[in-house]
């Protein structure tokens, strides 16, 4: 047995690799893209915990495995002897496996001696400023067990089941990983394949979640809704019946040209469609949304890596499902970010897309998806209102009517503004005048302002007149106590003596003295309460008076 310590010129960059991980999920991502590029037709994924309790996530493929060398280049850092046209060329993205207590890598190449490495406490060792060891034995090979296996124990992550589970694992496989990758849609690209490696390969990934004991195998490819621009009628829905079930695919593009002898090239696939389709490829996380998940990407080794907001203007923009891959995108050291987007290459893509999507895709969406969905509110529209004005009608047959003659009010209020329409027929007429005692005339009424009337008395004073369904409204309203001099209700639904409080902490009292309610504040104020339903009552009774007097 060997041991060795990795080659790094600076132990800092070599901490940060590991430290600065945004998301825990690229640890699988690193290892699938490894896989993918030596050539791995099946890739099992393993979680588990160990006899310690700790934590572990293993990746097996049965790719061409590593000698020697290729096993020192894994862990040294920004050593990579990858062909050029491999994911993540530069030798820095399995550095992130280094947060953690413990990493194994079983390897077998063609011919030669299988090699088992191991690394314990990677992480201590950095955060110490020094760089951790590892191990190396081999054994004989063994016969059809050629490929790789890197074992991760005790990666150092809080409540790592939430990050390594099977649902989770297999959404951002499909999504941000070379097994979600969209090449297959270009396969038939002759010229790709001196730029991406192996674009007729998808492998097959298998997902074993023994913590929970399920076990599913994913194709090794990005997912689409499959077309459907007849969708069928989705009866759970109220709106967007049909539209829900819609989707439009567009593409494959693929355009390409020389920018100062350079070769420059893009391919671009996408769909548009309702929220069941959306929801139907993907598992999004909590808190997480359609709108943050969907949209515009930008791709390179086709691996989705960051959305491109400015791409597309539609502001159902989360509707698209549109990814753009470029080999000429450069990425950060964690793949997550452009980092040549001023490079005149990457600005006549961008442009390029974005014509691509003003002039081909949004017009087409409009006059399909977008005209349905319109249609569908339109159609929303109408059937709720003509179902509010059944329900409308059918409340005012329920309403007692107001047995008064002459008067254009055929019903009792049920809210607000009959309230008010009542007031204005009574006021309207010099026999039902008199019955509102301190209100000569209605001056003007608004549903906006704090108070709803400005009401006129004899003396052509102005009066700040609340109209309220029921008396305790007023307290629920929040209307402050300096708004109105008057209350107009249909029906005083407290108790004497009863005592309120408004929004602005003023203590009311409900009082009757002399026929009349009144509202209380003290001996500051007194608010005059206008019962319209006892006034109805006593004219009601007046009516069959007069009746009876004919009749004798």
């Amino acid at each position: 047995m060997e041991t060795f310590r990795p080659a790094v010129k600076d132990i800092s960059l070599f901490k940060e690799i590991a430290k600065n991980l945004i998301n825990p999920l690229e640890v699988p991502r690193e290892a699938i893209s490894n896989s993918i590029d030596a050539e791995a037709k099946n890739i099992n994924i393993e979680v588990n915990r160990n006899v310690d309790g700790v934590f572990c996530i293993s990746f097996t493929d049965d790719g061409c495995g590593m000698d020697k060398s290729e096993l020192e280049s894994f862990f040294n850092l920004g050593d990579s002897r990858k062909d050029k046209r491999n994911i993540g060329e530069k030798g820095l993205g399995t550095k992130i496996f280094f947060k953690s207590k413990k990493i194994i890598v079983i390897t077998q190449k063609t011919n030669s001696k299988r090699l088992i490495a191991e690394m314990n406490d990677p992480w201590y060792y950095l955060i110490n400023n020094k760089i951790p060891t590892y191990t190396l034995q081999s054994e004989e090979p063994v016969i059809g067990k050629d490929g790789t296996k890197i074992i991760v124990e005790g990666y150092l992550v809080d409540n790592p089941e939430k990050y390594y589970n099977l649902e989770t694992l297999k959404d951002y496989i499909l999504w941000f990983t070379a097994g979600g990758s969209f090449k297959n849609i270009f396969a038939t690209y002759s010229e790709l394949n001196c730029y991406v490696k192996n674009m007729q390969v998808a492998p097959r990934i298998f997902i074993n979640d023994n913590i929970i004991n399920m076990r599913e195998e994913i194709a090794g490819a990005h997912q689409f809704f499959p077309p459907q621009e007849n969708p069928e009628i989705d009866v759970s829905e109220k709106i967007y019946v049909r539209s829900v079930n819609y989707c439009r695919h567009f593409g494959p593009y693929h355009r390409s040209t020389n920018i100062n002898g350079e070769y420059v090239s893009f391919q671009m696939y996408g769909t548009v469609s309702g929220v069941n389709c959306r929801r139907a490829i993907c598992k999004l996380r909590p808190c997480e949304r359609l709108k943050s998940r969907f949209g515009v990407y930008l791709a390179k080794d086709f691996i989705p890596f960051t959305k491109k907001a400015s791409l597309i203007t539609d502001p159902n923009y989360h509707h698209f499902h549109i990814l753009v891959n470029s080999q000429n995108f450069e990425l950060t050291a964690d793949r997550n970010n452009l980092s040549n987007e001023d490079n005149p290459k990457v600005k006549w893509i961008l442009e390029t897309v974005k014509q691509i999507i003003d002039t081909d895709i949004l017009p087409i969406t409009q006059a399909t998806y977008s005209k349905m969905r319109k249609q569908e509110e339109s159609n929303f529209v109408i059937k709720e209102k003509t179902s509010s004005l059944k329900r409308r009608i059918n409340q005012y047959n329920k309403l007692k009517k107001l047995d008064l003659d002459n008067i254009s009010i055929k019903r009792i209020p049920d809210n607000e503004a009959q309230v008010t329409l009542l007031l204005a027929t009574l006021l309207s007429d010099v026999r039902f005048k008199n019955y509102i005692k301190g209100i000569e005339s209605i001056a003007h009424y608004s549903l906006q302002s704090t108070t709803d009337l400005i009401c006129l008395n004899k003396e052509d004073d102005t009066l700040l007149v609340e109209i309220e369904f029921l008396l305790s409204n007023l307290f629920k309203h929040e209307h402050p106590y300096m708004t109105f001099d008057y209350i107009v209700c249909w029906k005083v639904d407290m108790e004497i003596n009863d005592r309120k409080t408004l929004i602005d902490g003023v203590e009311l009292k409900l009082c009757y003295e002399k026929r009349q309610w009144l509202l209380k504040c003290g001996t500051e104020k007194i608010i005059p309460i206008i019962e319209l339903s006892s006034i109805v009552d006593v004219l009601i009774k007046e009516k069959k008076e007069e009746i009876k007097v004919k009749i004798k």
